[in-house]
C-alpha cells in the first residue's frame, strides 16, 4: 500500500508515461497484482458495466528460444474475479483508451 505522497511521486516521476500510469493506478485502485495488470486486454475491461474480469496472469521464466514471458490461467479459482472500477480509474481507463 502506498502513501498519498508516495503515489504523487511516482505519478510525477512518470508524468509523460500514460502507459504506466494507467497500469500503475490500475494495480492501486483494484488490488490487482502486477502479472494480473500486465495481462489485462480491452476485452477484460467492460467500461461500460464499469468492471475488470481477471482471468489470466503474465509470469517470467529463465529465457530460453520461446522467449520469457508467459500468459496463463490464475493460479487458482479464487484468483479468478470481477473487480470494480471506481470513478477515477474509469477516466483514467478512458483516456488512455483514447489516447
Amino acid at each position: 500500500m502506498y502513501s498519498q505522497e508516495e503515489v504523487s511521486r511516482i505519478l510525477n516521476r512518470f508524468k509523460n508515461n500514460t502507459t504506466f500510469i494507467s497500469a500503475f493506478l490500475t494495480a492501486c485502485y483494484t488490488g490487482m497484482r502486477t502479472g494480473e495488470v500486465f495481462a489485462l486486454t480491452w476485452e477484460d475491461i467492460d467500461l461500460d458495466n464499469r468492471i475488470i474480469r481477471i482471468g489470466k496472469t503474465v509470469y517470467s521464466k529463465i529465457k530460453n528460444k520461446d522467449g520469457r514471458w508467459y500468459l496463463e490461467t490464475t493460479k487458482t479459482e479464487e484468483s479468478d474475479r470481477i473487480v470494480y472500477i471506481c470513478d477515477t480509474l474509469y477516466n483514467v481507463l478512458i483516456d488512455f483508451q483514447n489516447f
